[in-house]
């Protein structure tokens, strides 16, 4: 088992649990919550090969990288930024709750976030819209080990389920279990402190819910537990957007420079979403040099495993708001959070490439 557990990177194994974080967001915690980020927002000009201007830029990662970047990474190995004129540099939070209020404040100018914080951040009032979807479907799932015993969630009755302690996640696995006429008065549903990996291994939880089906689900089968893993959104959550794009409200409208800046990128990112569906080996090699922890076979699959998720069948990045105002319904009825929100106040299509 020691020989094994090394293939496992230490850093997937906690990093969700402290992915997104407590949901709600007070508005003084926003303000005081300002950290060094290690650059500037402000957009710089340098010169590329030619003497062409070039226009710096910075976005902040929701995690360390990790295969839910592919994109980012294959577009930037494959000089996809450099040719809409950008120079842009990829940085990692100190809290994975830090994007959506760097940029709000006008601290970072583009950065990575989630669907339900985008939600929560509408009912807080920053000062954020997510300008696309790069992961355009859910990935948090109930992962159930192979070896507990439990055939699907209709079996979860009396059994252990593990969770990194996000709310949402608890509302999730809430609706999961009423498709079975199931509750969680039904299941013992326990915070894991180790991490959602070793407390399967280590047998102290029959499932997990929290975890990302293209990392812990292929984690867990590398460890050979034989996971049945359960996306969300097919098991009676509505579907949303993962991973998406997040700028800035005010200056979009207000800074024709920022506005060009975010839509070179989006430009960018496309041509490194297509190319890394189209060529997995191609995102596994620009991934693997910034992805530290992992080993190379764990790596590939989870790359693997990853990049048809970047399929959006209604183009890069499009983001329905119907469909993100039943998300956003759907928190409303759970209590996520407290009052409605209008998503068309979060979101921002307006930038997109034309296919």
């Amino acid at each position: 088992m020691g020989t094994r557990r090394e293939t496992v990177t230490s850093m997937t194994a906690v990093r969700r649990g402290r992915r997104r974080g407590a949901l709600i967001i007070g508005a003084a915690a926003v303000m005081s919550a300002v950290v060094a980020c290690g650059s500037s927002s402000s957009s710089g000009s340098t010169s590329g090969s030619g003497g062409t201007a070039m226009t710096s830029t910075t976005v902040l990662l929701d995690w360390f990288p990790n295969p839910d970047h592919i994109a980012l990474y294959l577009a930037q190995k494959d000089g996809d930024f450099a040719k809409q004129h950008l120079n842009v540099t990829f940085q990692a939070p100190s809290n994975s709750t830090d994007a959506l209020k760097l940029v709000s404040l006008g601290q970072v100018p583009i950065a990575i976030s989630y669907e339900p914080q985008m939600i929560v951040a509408g009912l807080n009032k920053l000062n954020v819209t997510a300008v696309a979807a790069m992961i355009p479907t859910s990935l948090n799932s109930l992962i159930i080990s192979g070896k507990s015993g439990v055939s699907g969630p209709a079996g979860l009755s009396g059994k252990t389920v593990g969770t990194d302690g996000d709310p949402t996640s608890a509302q999730m696995l809430k609706a999961v279990l009423k498709k079975y006429h199931l509750s969680l008065s039904q299941i013992k549903l326990v915070t894991v402190s180790e991490g959602l990996v070793p407390a399967m291994e280590s047998n102290k939880v029959s499932a997990i819910i929290s975890g990302y089906r293209n990392v812990e689900g292929i984690q867990l089968g590398s460890l050979g537990l034989n996971p049945k893993v359960y996306p969300v959104s097919t098991q009676g959550v509505p579907n949303y957007d993962e991973l998406v794009i997040v700028a800035n409200k005010s200056k979009l409208a207000s800074d024709a420079a920022y506005r060009t800046t975010v839509k070179e990128f989006l430009a960018g990112l496309a041509l490194g979403a297509s190319a890394a569906q189209a060529s997995p080996a191609a995102a596994l090699t620009a991934l693997t040099p910034v992805a530290k922890g992992y080993s190379a076979p764990l790596l590939k699959k989870m790359v693997y495993a990853t990049a048809p998720l970047l399929k959006n069948p209604a183009g890069f990045g499009a983001m329905s708001v119907s469909q993100w105002q039943s998300f956003a319904n759907w928190m409303k009825s759970d209590g996520l959070i407290a009052k409605p929100v209008q998503a068309s106040s979060v979101v921002n299509t307006s930038l997109l490439p034309k296919s």
